[in-house]
């Protein structure tokens, strides 16, 4: 009778079986409790850190849902955090999928935990006792979004969280509000309720969300969240599309506050300076993708519509915010607290506390004109951005402007806003404003271009005539450092220039002044005249250290050439300036004083020279003076006004009276 032997493959895998299933009988008759010591400094090696197993290790692996169940688990925090543990879990009970575990995916069948505790410290140089193995540097933040293992079933009695975040500037301590313990009770909804501080305002959050008990991994997870910091809150009600993977995620938020600014702490976003505000926004988020769509509400008494997106997928942890903003009714003033206006700088004794915008029609905080508010700006280095504005009309009391405009781009602590761009009815003011925050000194630059500028628009509301006429171009190019407006004024240089090619003066001009035209620049006007021609007018200041100079004050009339002089001091904002008229024929028919400019720029007061009787001088001489050609402060502005009719003729006399001066006074 033929013997039939086994093919040898098969007494292989015969052999692999038997040997797997006498290993696990015998690991099944382990007495796993000898095995704490080893298997924690196992763990610890790889950790980092300590971890100890003070109670009962409990292993069942003749099951097809393995399992493991650990009493007084502890894992400890890395030196630089303290002595206290990051983890003390009472018991842990944990089952796996043994036919997943096979194709190498890890599907848990069962988690288990009872009171846990959780201590979370990340010191002011970033580094975090949940960062295991090599620490990510400051703020940058994992490569893809918290996803937890595919559960089946999840048990939580009770436990709290604790957090000491030096860089978000948080504290918080929480409980858990959760009892499920399956043990035939109905399963409580989920929550996490605490208090604390953040950046030293009081802090509150409240999570509240399904049953964890029963959940499914194919039907999404909805939950709530309301965070109340200092004079912020935020309302969240949203979705996870797959429980447990927190990638995937809808939600609809709903925030007010004092200032958006006061935000940073909680999105990482360096977000402008805002009078009090209240908005909605719909959140999608794919993986470290989040899509902002339908933003809608209102800052200060200002609309604001639009979307954007923030990307958290850059490898130097800075968070890049695109937004698409539009205002179809914005009030200037609100616009005027991103520089600062109106907000109240925090005090010594309240540390760095949230800025406050003071409410509207309340007196000024500061005798200056140019707001002192002092700027974090080291906060524009931990983000990028890419943000279009526009307002499509304009609430602006004494400011006749359609429409404003700006594209801002910020890249590694470069701030550009190219263009800025306000349109009045006629004339626009368009230009690009630059901040380099690298250094410890900001620095920031200004060039601004006014393009005919008509100001027949600019009158008060009581006057049905403007106090002047005419087409006005100017460049305003200033370049400085400082941590404020003012600050950044205080150190500046550069160049202010306007000129008027040509245009009319009113008797209106009087009451403006709020002086006795007709002694000072009466010159121009008398009884006998509601107006004046100018045939053109150029001022130039040059501005060094802070200090206005003016280079050029000259208006030409027909029968008048008015001068000034003198300078500004940005650093105080005095105003020391002296305006002054030149007949071009001999009048001794009244005397003539000249205006005298002083006070600030927030309190200008003008009056007439006290000098009964001013010696005066011909205009010829005048000219003289005026040894700095014309032509190069018409090019500074725009190449194209130096074949100016009127300001040609005026920069071709200047420059002949300079050439030939004048014959000496015999009358003096």
């Amino acid at each position: 009778m033929p013997v039939h032997r086994i093919p040898r493959p098969l007494l292989w895998m015969g052999g692999i079986v038997a040997l797997l299933l006498l290993v696990v009988l015998i690991l099944s008759l382990l007495d796993w409790n000898g095995l704490r010591g080893p298997l924690s400094r196992m763990i610890s090696r790889d950790l980092e850190r300590p971890v100890s197993i003070n109670g009962n290790l409990r292993v069942h692996l003749f099951s097809w849902t393995p399992s493991a169940e650990v009493e007084g688990l502890t894992i400890g925090n890395p030196d630089w955090a303290g002595k206290d543990n990051m983890i003390e879990l009472p018991r842990l009970h944990v089952a796996v999928v043994l036919k997943d575990l096979f194709i190498g995916h890890l599907v848990l069948a069962n988690l288990e935990l009872d009171n846990p505790k959780i201590e979370l410290i990340q010191d002011q140089r970033g580094r975090a006792n949940w960062d295991f193995g090599t620490p990510r540097p400051k703020g940058q933040r994992p490569e893809k979004p918290t996803k937890l293992p595919p559960l089946h079933h999840f048990a939580l009695s009770g436990g709290s969280l604790d957090i000491d975040d030096a860089v978000r500037k948080l504290r918080f301590k929480g409980t858990v509000g959760a009892q499920e313990n399956g043990a035939g009770h109905k399963a409580e909804p989920f929550s996490l309720k605490g208090e604390g501080t953040l950046n030293k305002e009081p802090f509150k959050l409240v999570f509240t969300g399904g049953a964890l008990l029963d959940i499914q991994l194919d039907h999404p997870y909805d939950f709530q969240t309301a965070v109340d910091a200092g004079p912020s809150s935020v309302k969240v009600r949203g979705t996870i599309a797959k429980p447990f993977d927190l990638g995937g995620m809808d939600a609809a938020i709903e925030l007010q506050g004092q200032n958006l600014a006061n935000l940073y702490y909680l999105t990482n976003l360096a977000l402008p300076l805002t009078p009090p505000y209240q908005l909605s926004v719909q959140v999608h988020r794919a993986g470290n993708h989040f899509a902002l769509d339908n933003l809608v509400g209102k800052i200060g008494s200002s609309d604001v519509h639009g979307k954007g997106t923030v990307d958290l997928a850059e490898k130097d942890g800075r968070p890049r915010l695109t937004a698409d903003i539009t205002s179809h009714s914005l009030n200037l003033n609100d616009l005027g607290v991103a520089f600062g206006a109106g907000v109240e700088q925090p005090g010594e004794q309240q540390g760095k506390a949230p800025p406050q915008v003071q409410a509207p029609k309340t007196e000024p905080i500061s005798p200056l004109l140019l707001p002192t508010f002092e700027f974090q700006f080291d906060r524009l280095k931990a983000m990028d951005a890419a943000v279009d504005f526009r307002a499509d009309s304009i609430q602006a009391q004494k400011l006749p402007i359609k429409n404003v405009a700006f594209k801002l781009k910020l890249e590694q602590g470069e701030l550009t806003i190219d263009p800025i761009d306000f349109t009045l009815p006629e004339g626009r003011l368009a230009g690009t404003i630059e901040l380099n925050t690298r250094n410890p000194s900001p620095q920031a630059s200004m060039d601004i271009h006014l393009t005919d500028i008509r100001l027949d628009q600019f009158k008060s509301k009581n006057s049905t005539d403007a106090p002047l006429e005419g087409v006005m171009q100017g460049r305003i190019r200033i370049d400085g450092n400082g941590n404020s407006v003012h600050a950044i004024a205080a150190d500046g240089n550069g160049t202010v220039s306007v000129v008027l090619p040509h245009g009319q003066m009113r008797e209106a001009f009087a009451e403006l002044a709020g002086i006795d035209v007709v002694r000072g620049l009466g010159l121009l006007l008398t009884k006998k005249e509601q107006t004046v021609p100018i045939r053109c007018g150029v001022i130039e200041f040059k501005l060094k250290n802070g200090d206005a100079q003016a280079e050029q004050f000259l208006f030409d009339t027909e029968n008048v050439i008015v001068t000034g002089d003198g300078h500004i001091t940005l650093g105080d904002e005095k105003l020391d300036l002296n305006i002054k008229g030149e007949p071009k024929k001999p009048r001794f028919d009244r005397l003539r004083a000249p205006v005298n400019i002083r006070g600030t720029l927030r309190h200008p007061a003008i009056s007439l020279s006290t000098p009964a009787l001013v010696k005066q001088g011909a205009a010829a001489a005048v000219l003289a003076t005026v040894a700095t050609p014309f032509a190069a402060v018409l090019a500074f502005i725009d190449p194209g006004l130096a074949k100016n009719a009127d300001c040609a003729t005026l920069t071709n006399e200047a420059a002949g009276k300079v050439a030939q001066p004048p014959p000496p006074d015999k009358s003096r």
